[in-house]
């Protein structure tokens, strides 16, 4: 079964949190456990420090038996500890608890004894001596008179009592980790939710649309983080594929129409000469028709084809020398008439007479020559193109300038996809938005870069090449 990112966050994010608050429950657990017998342990040393003043004044005869039962006592009930009096040779002369006849006079060997008898401070759990079975926290302080250890006093106070203490610090220990958990996780899960999951939910969901082939659909998500980021590349990426649809549908129009007419007009003088309608003597001249017709239909399969091969990495490059200047020339001269028709004011300018750069001469050539084209198609009567050659930081940049109407500025981004035409007025030469596309795939093929300027009045294309 498919598991979700939502599934998947909350379960780690779970399992993460059951960790850190349990290990920090566990901390704090060990801490109190041993902050509270290190507690338990100082107060039962207090009040055995305290009550050897009073031995020790019961030794000297300066206490009598009464009195020292008394504190005995007190001391008992203050701190529920059983009280024992040991003298230097292991036998119990005072007690506090009521079963004395099973302690009074008993003599005891066993090591604590010995250790506090010889002048150590004891503090230890577990029984004690044969008498005391149960578990218990067991002080053991040495009493001195004049120098010496006279005697001891041992201090019991029950482990199950400091047990119950610590479980109910261990409840509410672990019930706030438990609630911690629980808080955490329902914060977690709000979040992620909002910030998260629904934001990716909504664009899957437009993904899917676009998908189905709804270009319009868009994804509003308003963030300053990486969310935020993405749903504003994927509407661009929507933009961008609305673009190209709305290309592909403008250049299936626009190929149908650029085959159609010709087709059209080749089939209808074919037939009129077939069909004895044109007469004999203007056979020749329809036929010119019928053959430019032709020609331009191959130049159109010229291009998609080479825009595919472009496109696709089939392309390879016969890189070699060649002098720009003389190619430039050689294209302008080409253009010759359809400048002079157009009364086109020519302004070429070459930084040398010959200039060496290394390129597929016939490629760069299709890119002059689409540049030029472009440029007397959409320069006025009587307007100005301008050809330029200059050297910048070892590269060489060509410039093709005319003053004809700008590129608005929001069609800029778009006038390198293929099959794009900015408008009618910018594609009233009947062109299908092919040559900008392959004028850009054969620089990129060459490791170089081109770009487009287009101010108040004019345009102007510039690519580089490299120096030979």
């Amino acid at each position: 079964m498919k598991k979700s990112l939502f599934t998947k966050l909350m379960s780690t994010y779970f399992i993460i949190l059951v960790i850190s608050y349990s290990l920090v429950a566990i901390f704090l657990s060990f801490w109190f456990y041993d902050h509270y017998y290190k507690q338990r342990a100082a107060a039962l040393i207090r009040e055995g420090e305290m009550l050897s003043k009073i031995v020790i004044d019961y030794v000297e005869d300066r206490a009598d038996n009464d009195d020292l039962k008394f504190e005995l006592s007190v001391i008992d009930r203050f701190l529920n500890a059983r009280i024992w009096l040991v003298d230097r040779y292991g036998f119990v002369y005072g007690y506090s608890g009521d079963e004395k006849d099973d302690v009074l006079g008993k003599q005891l060997t066993n090591r604590e004894i010995s250790e506090v008898i010889s002048g150590s401070l004891i503090v230890k759990t577990g029984g004690f001596s044969e008498i005391v079975k149960t578990p218990v926290l067991t002080v053991g302080i040495p009493i001195y008179i004049n120098g010496h250890v006279q005697s001891a006093v041992f201090l019991h106070s029950p482990l199950d009592e400091i047990k119950s203490a610590l479980k109910r610090v261990y409840f509410v220990i672990w019930m706030s980790a438990f609630f911690a958990i629980v808080i955490s996780a329902f914060i977690i899960y709000y979040f992620s939710e909002k910030i998260l999951i629904k934001p990716l939910g909504r664009i899957n969901y437009t993904a899917k649309s676009i998908a189905k082939g709804d270009f319009n659909q868009r994804v509003d998500i308003n963030s300053d983080d990486e969310i935020g980021d993405l749903a504003v590349s994927f509407n661009y990426m929507a933009d961008s594929l609305q673009n190209l649809e709305n290309m592909r549908r403008s250049f299936i129009a626009n190929i149908s129409h650029e085959l159609r007419s010709p087709m059209t007009s080749i089939n209808g003088f074919i037939g009129g000469i077939l069909d004895g309608t044109i007469p004999a003597e203007k056979w020749e001249y329809y036929l010119n028709i019928v053959h430019d017709e032709i020609k331009r239909l191959i130049r159109l399969i010229n291009d998609l084809l080479d825009l595919a091969r472009l496109e696709s990495g089939e392309f390879s490059l016969s890189m070699g020398v060649f002098d720009i200047n003389e190619l430039i020339r050689q294209r302008i001269i080409k253009f010759e008439d359809r400048i002079n028709k157009k009364n086109i004011n020519v302004n070429v300018i070459l930084i040398e007479n010959k200039l060496n750069v290394k390129g597929d001469r016939d490629r760069i050539d299709q890119v002059i020559t689409n540049l030029l084209d472009n440029a007397i198609k959409f320069v006025p009567e009587g307007g100005k193109i301008e050809i330029k050659t200059e050297i910048k930081e070892n590269k060489l940049l060509v410039g093709v300038y005319n003053d004809g109407p700008p590129i608005p500025r929001e069609e800029i981004k778009y006038i390198w996809d293929r099959f794009h035409k900015v408008d009618k007025a910018r594609s009233k030469g009947g062109g299908t938005g092919l040559g900008l596309s392959i004028a850009r795939q054969i620089i990129n093929q060459h490791r170089e870069t081109i770009w487009v300027e287009s101010g108040d009045k004019g345009t102007k294309f510039t690519f580089t090449l490299s120096l030979a």
